[in-house]
């Protein structure tokens, strides 16, 4: 008996020892998946870390910023609160006067309680955590680091979303998969600008929350245990109310969540664990949003064509519940008469209900534009107004430039990381319906197959007539929905009339979660440049399912032949991969190096320096929006508008006013109401003159137009005895139409249809300048008038006669083939139209015009100009060398004695009849 028990226990011991052998090697495996993620994101940290030596301020020596605009709001905000341990309520920096004179919706801009601060906060959070270890640490030096910090997480962040969405295959495969999609992540080249050292802008934390936002819903809607899902829809809803505080692509959550949950209901998965994981993380959401951000009210929330999309979501499955589970007054009796499925019958229920609601309590119109809206944020996920489509980030991206070229490298003309994500997530849809029957699987393949050409290829180049806009693109975009939706809509219910439907239970959730995300990413980043990070976070899952599926194909197949050509096909996709991957690394190790201050930031820090030094702390700048951050953070100073670009009222008041006006009274009238104690004009300002003199237009346009720059061609020059001939080709189109008179005809020059062909100058040996003279083209038709102004060598010349346009020479400089400079003083010019002749950026900029009430006290020259005159050069204020080269000016602003406030310069309402595009006109 002894011995029985004695080899029970034996048996009993060895079992355990298998236990824990198999357990060691588990965690083993487990330590060795996540010592390639910490090698990962070493590569990450190590990339991002690359501009952090070259971050400081040559005037001070103490750290700054990256070359970037919007952050040095964030840090002035930090800095603030480290300060006084919380932020300002009303920030007097920012739209002078507005702090002063607003009230309840008209504060919005300067009342920081409905900005989105939580960045700063963590910004400064981590300066104080820092001073822990360094007493020396500055808020500077804190925000430097933070997005380098916040790419560390969001990597994690990602590997646990993307491991999660493959939680039903095995552990080891799932784990890959994220490893190698994780691997894409951290080098792709758009997310860069947003999370390298010394650029804390709102995305660098932004990615973060959505991932472990994401990464939770799943673990809510695939856990078995109420207790968990509860807790992690819960958890959800924190992670995108932090989103919300900090970023306005919040939104994405609030459409990609309620988007997989809607289909997963349709497919009749939502029981009541899934039910309340979603309330949760509505009211998660609203906890944190709602208190902490003026932003939010509950109203806003359900009403907003961005996030009541979650509201009515809930509001049908809370209808579907209630007739079909709780069976109310037995209305489910006569509703299962109709041969329609019930999730169906619960949409159209819910939907007349919001309908007869939103109309009594909005108007009838209100759901009708709700849908237009829908259709046009879809098509325009960015508002394409005059002010959107001048901003860089916003202008529309097309896939033969902006797609191609950020998602190579490209071989051949092919963008391999394109075309990877391509494959994989058709590859990742056929292996979702993979339990359907053939026929089914080839149709909706198909079907998806044909939805991603549309929404892609339907933007395909500005000059074709799949250019986004026109109406045959905009049917190949709406179509390739319409059709993929059909089919799913004909299988759904062919399966229903044959008493099927269930397999559709089979559908993988975390699958559909994934297509979701990635189709939204696709319209997000198919409407404006800057959104195509967004698609390219969450695009590398694809490519990694790609390659792992390749793989594990070749292994399981067993006829030879295919075995052959799966083998290649992998081969090929492992080659593509490591190369994008190589290729990345070197382009992004590059690229961060790069984000560090050059010669324009540090003439801007030297201009920022004279005025901390120079002018009254409660002095107030006029410039164009651009640099008003800088001005506010580094010149610690007022200003009348910033990048937030929050009243574009006044945006449109100084580009028509100030910057393209004629009128000087006009202009004052406009400072005078806000304080305006200097003017600030940057060199920028030429190649930006189509951006603020569109802003600055009328209804019509009246103001519209450009700057172009023009060379000298030298091998046109005729030299005579007593005179020189320079041309100047130009090659522009008219910005307005012009009238000449030949032979006492009139003849018309269409504005857009004629163009100015070349400028011709003749300078005389003693120096006297003659009067230039301008040839127009039209109908294959040349024309010759004189032109009235020329800028040459510091003088204007006004000839009183010919056309009222001009022409600014200033000097170019060229590098020769033994490395030395060789100027031409007449190299350079700009061709200034009648609009831009008389502009006060022409007038007070480029001319140097004097003025009783505009004096200059400060010019910041451009690096290349200060060093070219230290070497005895006189080139002037401007040059052209690898680009135009200009000061930085500044001018003291008084005003007349009779001046009076005029406060319609003083209204943030912008006319509704300005709200208009140069597509309108």
């Amino acid at each position: 008996m002894e011995e029985i028990k004695g080899e029970i226990t034996t048996e009993k011991e060895i079992e355990k020892r298998k236990k824990d052998i198999i357990n060691f090697f588990k965690k083993k495996t487990n330590l060795f998946f996540y010592g390639i993620l910490s090698i990962i994101l070493i590569i990450s940290t190590f990339i991002r870390t690359r501009p952090i030596p070259k971050l400081k301020d040559i005037t001070t020596g103490t750290w700054t910023l990256g070359p970037d605009l919007d952050p040095f709001l964030f840090l002035r905000w930090a800095k603030y609160i480290v300060e006084h341990g919380k932020l300002f309520l009303m920030d007097t920096m920012r739209y002078v006067p507005l702090a002063n004179i607003c009230s309840g919706d008209t504060c919005t801009p300067v009342n920081t309680a409905g900005e989105m601060k939580l960045l700063s906060y963590m910004i400064a959070w981590l300066s104080k955590f820092l001073t822990i270890f360094d007493k020396e640490a500055t808020v500077t030096y804190a925000a430097i680091i933070f997005p380098v910090i916040m790419a560390v997480l969001t990597g994690i962040a990602f590997f646990l979303f993307a491991r999660k969405i493959f939680y039903k295959e095995d552990k080891k495969i799932a784990n890959i998969i994220a490893l190698i999609a994780t691997a894409f992540f951290v080098l792709i080249p758009s997310l860069l600008p947003r999370t390298v050292a010394g650029i804390p802008e709102k995305e660098s934390a932004a990615f973060f929350f959505i991932f472990i936002g994401f990464y939770f819903f799943l673990e809510a809607f695939t856990s078995e245990k109420l207790k968990r899902a509860l807790i992690f829809g819960a958890l959800a809803g924190i992670a995108t109310g932090m989103l919300g505080l900090i970023w306005g692509g919040v939104t994405f959550m609030f459409l990609v969540i309620p988007g997989a949950v809607l289909f997963e209901f349709i497919l009749g998965k939502i029981d009541n664990k899934r039910f309340f994981s979603y309330l949760l993380w509505i009211i998660g959401a609203m906890i944190i949003m709602i208190p902490f951000s003026t932003r939010y009210s509950p109203l806003n929330l359900i009403a907003s064509v961005s996030t009541g999309l979650s509201f009515v979501i809930l509001f049908i499955l809370f209808i579907d519940k209630i007739i079909f589970e709780k069976k109310i007054f037995g209305i489910h009796k006569k509703i299962e008469k109709i041969k329609i499925p019930r999730r169906i019958i619960s949409i159209i229920i819910a939907g007349i209900i919001i309908t007869i609601i939103a109309s009594i309590a909005f108007g009838v119109s209100f759901v009708p534009d709700i849908v237009k809206n829908i259709i046009s944020d879809t098509i325009h996920p960015l508002a394409q107004s005059r002010f959107g489509v001048t901003v860089a980030e916003n202008r529309q991206p097309y896939f033969i430039s902006e797609w191609a070229g950020e998602f190579g490298p490209t071989v051949f003309n092919i963008p391999l990381y394109f075309w990877l994500f391509f494959i994989g997530s058709i590859l990742f849809f056929g292996y979702l319906i993979r339990m359907l029957e053939k026929k089914e699987k080839i149709i909706l393949t198909g079907s998806y197959l044909v939805m991603l050409i549309c929404l892609i290829f339907s933007k395909y180049s500005s000059s074709s007539i799949l250019n986004g806009e026109s109406t045959t693109s905009i049917i190949v975009y709406l179509g390739g929905f319409l059709f993929f939706i059909g089919s799913w809509a004909y299988f759904y219910y062919k399966k229903y009339k044959e008493g099927k439907l269930p397999v559709f239970s089979e559908l993988n959730f975390a699958y559909i979660f994934y297509l979701v995300t990635l189709t939204m990413a696709i319209i997000a980043a198919r409407g404006a440049v800057r959104l195509i990070m967004v698609f390219g976070a969450v695009s590398p899952i694809a490519i990694a399912f790609l390659i792992i599926k390749s793989i594990q194909r070749y292994f399981n197949e067993k006829d030879d032949v295919k075995k052959l050509f799966i083998f290649i096909i992998t081969l090929l996709i492992l080659i593509a991969s490591l190369f994008t991957i190589w290729t990345y690394y070197h382009s992004d190790k590059g690229m961060a190096e790069s984000y560090v201050p050059g010669m324009y930031q540090w003439q801007w820090q030297k201009a920022m320096a004279w005025v901390r030094e120079n002018t009254l702390g409660n002095s107030v700048f006029a410039h164009w929006w651009d640099y008003g951050y800088w001005l506010q953070s580094i010149g610690e100073r007022a200003t009348i508008l910033d990048g937030g670009n929050a009243v574009g009222y006044w945006n449109h008041f100084m580009g028509r006013h100030v910057l393209t006006g004629s009128n000087e009274r006009t202009a004052l009238d406009f400072l005078y109401a806000h304080n305006g104690t200097h003017l600030l004009i940057d060199s920028t300002e030429i190649g930006k003159y189509g951006a603020y003199s569109s802003i600055g237009s009328d209804e019509y346009y009246d103001r519209y137009s450009w700057i172009p720059t023009i060379f000298m061609d030298e091998s046109q020059t005729q030299e005579t005895n007593n005179e020189t001939l320079y041309v100047y080709p130009i090659g522009t189109v008219l910005d307005e139409d012009i009238i000449i008179n030949k032979d006492g005809k009139d003849i018309l020059l269409p504005k857009g249809k004629a163009f100015v062909a070349v400028i011709t100058l003749k300078e005389r040996t003693n120096g006297e300048i003659g009067q230039p003279m301008i040839f127009f083209v039209y109908n294959e038709k040349q024309y010759s008038e004189p032109l009235r102004y020329i800028y040459i060598k510091g003088k204007l010349y006004d000839f009183k006669a010919g056309i009222e346009a001009g022409i600014f020479i200033f000097p170019r400089l060229d590098q020769t083939l033994d490395g030395r400079l060789s100027v031409n003083e007449k190299g350079a010019a700009f061709y200034l139209s009648k609009r831009t002749v008389h502009s006060g950026i022409a007038r007070l900029y480029l001319f140097n015009e004097e003025s009783d009430y505009f004096k200059l006290v400060h010019t910041e020259d451009n690096l290349i100009n200060e060093q070219l005159k230290e070497q005895g050069m006189s080139v002037g204020d401007f040059v052209y060398y690898q680009g135009f080269q200009g000061p930085i000016k500044i001018w003291e602003i008084s005003y007349p004695k009779d001046i009076k406030l005029n406060e319609s310069y003083l209204d943030t309402e912008f006319p509704e009849e300005l709200d208009t595009t140069l597509g309108d006109y």
